[in-house]
């Protein structure tokens, strides 16, 4: 594949009743980094991925504003957009293969912010990967420890959410994990007869619901994303109950 010339930035802006959506230029940006992932790429297109983190941003002021409309902690203590967004830069650190750069967003909206372990909304951005929801993602040890216990302490209450009507109809695929991972056995210090037994062996609890490019760039779109955010919202405040 041969370089592509350095140009002027790709993002058009136009006023138009999409402008609180997320830009197609936004989603054609990542497509292109997925497959030009190198620092020297990226150097030669900084306007580009400048314009890219802008838009995310925007947006992200969006899915802020309305979680605020149906969440009144997050309406009293709402987070700057800009610290609801992930970062592109990977840390290297690692020796990781993948690149420099990420090719996907998070936007995480919640008590603690992006690092924190409460739990959150969520709308992660990546063509041919969009999706939103609500949960605990990813949690590890002690706090992963602390979730299987509070939903194994008050099954009826957590079955109550996730066996409704409503929750059932917004989220066919149920709680899931980030990982996707489900242990074989029961985890240490529970019993194998527990009635939560299907959820303990989850390595989190999110809801996670695909939805397709177009939703995120029309402005119909919206409706649809604040309604899985919203439907999530059960699951975030039982999660984060002291």
């Amino acid at each position: 594949m041969s370089p592509e010339p350095r140009a002027n930035s790709l993002f058009r802006r136009y006023k138009s009743m999409d402008m609180q959506m997320l830009h197609q230029d936004t989603f054609d940006f990542l497509k292109r980094l997925k497959n030009n992932n190198t620092a020297e790429w990226v150097d030669d297109h900084r306007d580009d991925l400048s314009n890219t983190k802008r838009d995310v941003v925007e947006f992200a002021s969006v899915i802020v504003d309305e979680i605020s409309k149906f969440d009144p902690s997050i309406k009293k203590r709402p987070p700057r957009p800009e610290t609801c967004v992930t970062r592109l830069n990977r840390d290297m650190r690692f020796g990781t293969r993948k690149g420099p750069y990420k090719t996907d967003f998070y936007i995480v909206v919640g008590l603690q912010g992006i690092q924190g372990v409460a739990a959150s909304y969520a709308v992660h951005v990546e063509p041919g990967n969009c999706f939103a929801g609500g949960g605990t993602p990813n949690p590890k040890g002690a706090d992963l420890l602390n979730y299987r216990e509070k939903v194994s302490s008050h099954f009826d209450e957590f079955a109550d959410i996730v066996s409704s009507k409503e929750f059932k109809d917004l989220f066919p695929n149920g709680i899931q994990s980030q990982s996707g991972k489900i242990l074989k056995r029961m985890p240490r210090d529970f019993k194998r007869d527990d009635p939560a037994a299907d959820f303990l062996k989850k390595e989190g609890f999110i809801t996670r619901e695909r939805l397709p490019d177009q939703r995120m760039t029309a402005s119909e779109g919206l409706n649809e994303i604040t309604s899985l955010l919203e439907g999530s919202k059960p699951l975030v405040e039982f999660l984060n109950k002291k």
